[in-house]
């Protein structure tokens, strides 16, 4: 069976999962019934597994042009390096800056410690502050997964393109090893650490990168990782289950709680890139959530300043009839709030965001030999 590489819809729609689930973690108060289900978490972890995952599957591939004498390490990292910041950096940058106007120019007060710690979001080390602090009233405070994102392709691309694709999948399993043991460490040390560190946050993009491998370089049938995905959903929900019902302070839901979301979240990536049937499947090609996956990245770096700041501010210029209608009620704020940002979240990508992400044609995987071959590998199947 011919698996593409290049896109995955479904994807597109499980990333609008993670987002929309970040955002109501955000927007709705924690003790409500719609954060139930640890939101904020889940979305997150399942944004690690899908570029554990995606990365994982273009370095793997890169790394056999390399042991193909198509290409070589420095092209492969250069490139990869290019086309990643081509997507992060521009939007990354402009907030940082937008942030910065409003409060200088503009004089319109933002809640974050950007200002007076700028070199930790400059330098994306940005995780490391806040597990410091804990200051998750800090309306940048989302940043820190982009930290941890940003650090993980700096490092995983020189691995997994220096060493030998046979020895790939033992340096997936290590990260997983290295991610749980770690927080087993931060566990037994008591010190209070949310474990936002990139070194917590390695089971959830090991996890990903095996299942790289099996689509990848593995002598495995469909069926066969089919089946290993759904055996590690049960381990997920065997795991998840007791995470939400002990104490958030225990031991066991600091080790596990991360694994296993990111166990669950696995079963869901692999469908979606092989292709889920049915009534899910169909929801998964909907358009609606398509796009929504298409401009999370817009959706996820926006949604904390849209009602605590935006909003508020464009309310100040509209009639008085129509901003006591839109803070009416809870329901119908946060509608007003999702609509502006969504709309924010387009005008970013059409208008910003895809300026730069056009220029990825100069630094093209396909120029290796002026074939396709990043655009498909196979998967075996019986």
């Amino acid at each position: 069976m011919e698996v593409k590489t290049s896109y995955f819809r479904q994807i597109d729609s499980l990333r609008a999962y993670a987002v929309l689930s970040v955002i109501i973690f955000h927007w709705f108060a924690k003790d409500s019934w719609i954060n139930k289900l640890p939101n904020g978490s889940i979305g997150v972890t399942l944004f690690f597994v899908i570029s554990g995952f995606l990365v994982s599957r273009i370095l793997m591939i890169a790394r056999n042009r390399i042991e193909n004498n198509e290409r070589s390490f420095r092209e492969e990292y250069r490139d990869f390096l290019v086309r990643r910041a081509l997507r992060i950096f521009p939007l990354y940058y402009g907030i940082l800056f937008g942030v910065y106007a409003l409060n200088k120019f503009a004089h319109i007060r933002i809640e974050t410690d950007f200002f007076e710690h700028p070199l930790y979001y400059l330098f994306y080390l940005y995780n490391h502050y806040l597990d410091s602090t804990g200051n998750w009233q800090d309306l940048l405070s989302p940043f820190w997964s982009l930290s941890v994102e940003e650090q993980f392709y700096v490092v995983w691309p020189l691995l997994l393109l220096l060493i030998p694709a046979k020895h790939q999948p033992y340096l997936a399993l290590a990260a997983i090893a290295v991610g749980l043991v770690s927080r087993v460490i931060l566990a037994l040390s008591a010190t209070g650490s949310d474990g936002l560190a990139t070194i917590y946050c390695l089971d959830a993009f090991g996890i990903g990168a095996v299942f790289a491998y099996l689509f990848t370089n593995s002598k495995d049938t469909v069926e066969s990782v089919d089946k290993r995905s759904k055996q590690l959903l049960v381990i997920g929900l065997l795991l998840f289950i007791p995470c939400q019902l002990m104490d958030p302070q225990s031991w066991f839901v600091l080790v596990f709680k991360r694994f296993s979301i990111a166990a669950v979240s696995m079963y869901f990536v692999c469908g979606a890139s092989l292709g889920f049937k049915g009534i899910f499947g169909r929801v998964l090609n909907s358009p609606v959530l398509i796009y929504i996956g298409k401009i999370s990245y817009g959706l996820y770096v926006f949604h904390m300043l849209i009602p605590s700041v935006f909003v508020p501010r464009l309310l100040t210029y509209t009639p008085s009839r129509i901003s006591q209608f839109i803070t009416s009620s809870q329901a119908i704020y946060i509608s007003f709030c999702f609509i502006f940002l969504m709309v924010l979240a387009s005008l970013s990508w059409y208008l910003f965001e895809k300026r730069f992400t056009d220029l990825k044609k100069y630094f093209d995987y396909k120029r290796a030999s002026g074939n396709e071959i990043s655009s498909t590998s196979r998967v075996p199947v019986k």
